[in-house]
């Protein structure tokens, strides 16, 4: 018999110890992200422990556009068994085997002039997929449309002058034009200082040694409203002027920079003015190979490497940052010692914003620890960070969590053996198969845990509830195998938790393909009820028909509140 199937080992020791009706539970409808990973908000990046119901996340719509939108409640759990591991160069996704994500197909168009030969045009959102059910043809979206802020000015504040200041300048609002300003910015945050020397010299100076950079550098800065001054070495360009020198002294030192949120605001075409000066300042490029441009670009600030993935991300790109540890180096015949330097962010850009299921290695890693997900009021993903590049994650799925509890008599145990297994691993006409002889030969219980409470209590409490309700359904049962980390309290028999317990103990399997036929099943029957939603095809999970629906008709009293698309 194959290993893959489950195994009756765990129900025989328990009858060794005397007892005689051992029932396996497991339950089906949650599925969430290792807590590795990290989240971008407005606020910036956070891990899932650090965000608050006040955050605001990055989703990816319809459309294919990206756009904030709030936290309904986020959700933690314990997990125990394998994690589903996909990873390429490109990104890094560690999820349950039960976690699902939006998923985007090519479109395509023949070409009359061309043959009438088939061209893509374009991607389109496809559908919501278990990551377990991913095809070679899917696509993860990376990135997205940003539609941002079209300004075409930038107002400097108005500084007041001090009593003593006797120069007669002009502290007022300067207007500057906002391609102007997003340009300077970028080369004053790579290379730029500011300093005050007595006697009232406020000093903002930009350095740069490459002479093509300094010319263009000398140019921008005369678009300027204010007089700029070059040093002797002609490496450095220096401005002195109080007012500039007020608004930029507030970005620190080169270890603390970072880029404010009013530029962070700005349309894809003003944010690229921002990213080609950034790497102007602090940068490289070459051609690679296939004649390509490649660009990196450098910083010791953390934040600024934060906030420079951010308006990538917002400006069509993605990337990829790595850490360049210090190393022992020597500086004008001087020892600097790596102790006394920090790590250097390298970031490098990258042009493609979705990724191919068909290029990704797929492994198991064995995990026991929390993991996590977001509960959304519309589009039901969320932008993560992990091995210094990012993919827009699914979340949660909408629909009740359901727990089944079985009891397999000796009599029918032979008949099953060989042939039940984990029910995600199973086809849905063989899973449907085993259900109707499970049922028909087996004493079984069935809990659920519909949305309103889902919304009042969290959902490992949602899924207690639902695996105690199965047990009180059974009238024979002594002796309890739970599949996973989870303990009910109060259980009035002895409790044994399995780690993937749905591939160990057939019991649990059982239970398993239970609940989810069950779950399937009233997605089904509240087709009729419902049918502009299509639950017939959908079975509650938020495909693109599914959520055009709720768009077009409002929600069900069955959907999610916290899954409302109105």
């Amino acid at each position: 018999m194959s290993s893959k199937f489950a195994t009756y080992e765990l129900e025989e020791e328990a009858k060794a110890q005397g007892y005689s009706f051992v029932a396996g539970v497991d339950e089906v409808g949650r599925g969430c992200e290792h807590p590795g990973a990290e989240v971008l908000t407005q606020m910036g990046w956070k891990f899932y422990y650090d965000l608050t119901l006040d955050d605001k996340i990055l989703s990816y719509d319809f459309n294919g556009n990206i756009v904030w939108q709030s936290i309904n409640s986020i959700v933690e759990k314990d997990f125990c068994g394998n994690l589903i591991e996909l990873k390429n160069r490109s990104v890094h996704i560690l999820v349950t085997p039960d976690h699902y994500f939006d998923v985007l197909r090519r479109r395509f168009k023949r070409d009359k002039l061309d043959g009438n030969k088939l061209k893509i045009i374009g991607y389109v959102f496809n559908k919501r997929k278990c990551v377990t059910d991913l095809s070679a043809n899917d696509f993860i979206p990376c990135g997205g449309c940003w539609v941002g802020e079209d300004k075409k000015y930038f107002v400097l504040p108005a500084v007041k002058k001090e009593k003593h200041d006797y120069s007669g300048k002009n502290y007022n609002k300067k207007k500057i034009p906002m391609d102007v300003w997003v340009a300077f910015m970028g080369i004053f945050l790579s290379g730029g200082y500011t300093s005050y020397r007595k006697g009232g010299s406020y000093v903002i100076g930009i350095r740069q040694v490459k002479k093509e950079n300094y010319k263009k550098i000398k140019n921008l800065l005369k678009k300027l409203p204010f007089s700029v001054f070059e040093e002797e070495d002609n490496t450095r360009l220096v401005i002195r002027n109080k007012q500039l020198y007020m608004y930029l002294s507030q970005f620190g030192k080169c270890y603390t920079k970072f880029i404010p949120d009013d530029l962070k605001a700005l349309s894809p075409p003003l944010l690229n003015i921002l990213i080609d000066w950034l790497i102007i300042g602090d940068g490289s490029c070459y051609k690679s190979k296939n004649r390509k441009e490649v660009c990196m670009y450098y910083t010791v600030s953390k934040k600024l490497k934060d906030d420079f993935e951010e308006i990538l991300l917002k400006a069509g790109w993605t990337y990829k940052t790595v850490v360049r540890e210090p190393k022992d180096r020597y500086i004008c015949g001087r020892l600097i010692k790596k102790e006394n330097c920090v790590p250097c962010y390298e970031t490098r850009l990258r042009r493609n914003n979705k990724v191919t299921v068909k290029y990704l290695h797929k492994t198991k890693i064995n995990y026991s620890g929390k993991v996590f997900c977001l509960k959304l009021p519309k589009y039901h993903n969320f932008y993560v960070r992990r091995s210094g590049t990012g993919y827009f994650t699914g979340n949660s799925g909408s629909g009740p969590v359901t727990a089944a509890a079985v009891i397999i008599p000796e009599h029918y145990l032979q008949k099953l053996m060989g042939r039940v297994k984990d029910s995600k691993k199973l086809s849905e006409r063989k899973r449907e198969a085993l259900y109707e002889e499970i049922t028909q030969n087996c004493e079984y219980g069935i809990g659920k845990i519909d949305n309103n409470v889902i919304d009042e209590i969290n959902i490992l409490e949602a899924t207690k509830l639902a695996m105690r309700d199965a047990l009180l359904c059974l009238k024979n049962v002594d002796y309890a195998l739970i599949d996973g980390t989870v303990k009910l309290h109060d259980l009035w028999v002895p409790q044994q938790q399995v780690i993937r317990g749905d591939s160990k103990s057939i019991s649990i399997a059982a239970a398993s393909i239970i609940a989810k036929v069950i779950r399937d099943e009233e997605m089904r029957t509240l087709h009729w009820v419902f049918p502009e939603y299509n639950f017939f095809k959908n079975k509650g999970y938020l495909t693109l028909e599914h959520r055009k629906a709720i768009k077009l008709y409002g929600s069900c009293k069955y959907h999610r509140e916290s899954f409302r698309l109105i």
